[in-house]
């Protein structure tokens, strides 16, 4: 959700520290009692929790967040015609040069096992988006790792140094969007077939026989599970898997607590948001049809729920926060788009970046905030 791309956080106190409003008007007759609670407004203090901490040059844009540890967190994106990566070391963000040998015009994931094993994926060679790209920090130096010519990175997630996993997206001739899974060992980067024609939005491993992807099978909702040897697609709960949907976020804190998050109904037309939790042997829906918006990514809170970001119909970014029992949410921003989000292991500290302005791409700018 989210050492994996959504660094798994043991320990966080004081993580969303919401108090709850009225309640949203129920427009739905189904029973709602348990799985399916109505999202809450948070009262904050005036100004809001989440302050801006950090920001690209225009035009500009971050889509990806990680932290692997109280003092360490990188975010990912495009700047300028070129790729930026930006580094939180426990007081401020910082820029760090990525060499112009690596080619990368943009990046669009980042996954990390540890400070000194960060990967990042993005486009690069001599037509931007025309080829996937992943480049490796070992602490001191940028290395070039992999390349995957016709085809545009959507999730990478990390079991180890000697295991890592990336979807690159193709198009078919047919307009259908299909993955290509490549999975990194000692042994190179081989493909490795899924069961159907799957287009993979998002990925996390918990260890490498227990790595989960998600995203749309032909306009459907879909998830699967890597378990050492192949991939299954596991189902999903009927009101879920439906037409025209898809999941976009993914988070996973242990084997028998992980999230997916992503919208239900067609893009352009009526949008719903959809959460399941998987609880070991099943998926469940968690989320009400009251709650504003779509999903869009997801990081576990290290206390059995999970914080999710949203966008709104009103162009409000939100993020939400499921403790088990009920949702609240906080304001964010407005007129932006929150791509990332990821908790800082050991703090109660968490993260979002995102696009400010987007539409206007000469005034776009990425933008990172922070709740303490």
């Amino acid at each position: 959700m989210r050492p994996v791309r959504r660094f798994v956080i043991t320990v966080l106190s004081s993580v969303l520290t919401m108090t709850v409003g009225a309640c949203a008007p129920d427009r739905d007759t189904r029973d709602t009692r348990d799985t399916r609670p109505t999202a809450r407004q948070s009262r904050v203090p005036q100004g809001g929790p989440w302050q801006p901490a950090a920001r690209t040059d225009m035009p500009g844009n971050l889509y990806d967040v990680v932290a692997t540890g109280a003092g360490d967190a990188w975010a990912v994106g495009d700047e300028d015609d070129g790729a930026v990566v930006m580094r939180w070391r426990g007081e401020a963000w910082t820029k760090v040069e990525v060499p112009r040998r690596l080619g990368l015009h943009g990046l669009r994931v980042v996954a990390a096992s540890g400070p000194s094993d960060v990967w990042v994926f993005g486009a690069g060679g001599p037509s931007s988006g025309q080829e996937a790209r992943a480049a490796r920090w070992h602490g001191t130096q940028w290395t070039s790792t992999w390349r995957e010519p016709n085809s545009f990175v959507d999730a990478a997630t990390i079991a180890g140094p000697d295991h890592v996993w990336v979807a690159a997206r193709r198009t078919g001739g047919d307009g259908t969007c299909r993955s290509v899974l490549r999975h990194h060992t000692s042994a190179g980067w081989p493909a490795v077939a899924l069961p159907s024609v799957v287009c993979v939005q998002a990925m996390h491993a918990l260890a490498s026989q227990d790595v989960w992807a998600v995203g749309e099978a032909r306009g459907r909702p879909a998830t699967l599970h890597w378990d050492g040897q192949k991939w299954r697609t596991v189902s999903l709960p009927p009101a879920v898997a439906g037409p025209n949907g898809e999941l976009r976020g993914l988070a996973a804190q242990s084997p028998t607590q992980v999230w997916a998050v992503g919208r239900t109904g067609r893009m352009g037309g009526a949008v719903g948001p959809v959460a399941v939790r998987w609880d070991g042997r099943k998926w469940e829906s968690v989320v009400d049809p009251t709650v504003p918006g779509k999903f869009v990514d997801a990081a576990a809170d290290g206390h059995d729920g999970v914080l999710v970001s949203a966008s709104s119909a009103s162009g409000d970014d939100l993020v939400f926060h499921y403790d088990g029992r009920q949702w609240s949410w906080e304001h964010v921003a407005s007129d932006h788009s929150v791509t990332g989000l990821t908790v800082i292991p050991d703090t109660s500290r968490i993260v979002a970046v995102g696009i400010c302005c987007e539409g206007y791409d000469e005034d776009t700018t990425g933008k990172i905030w922070m709740r303490h």
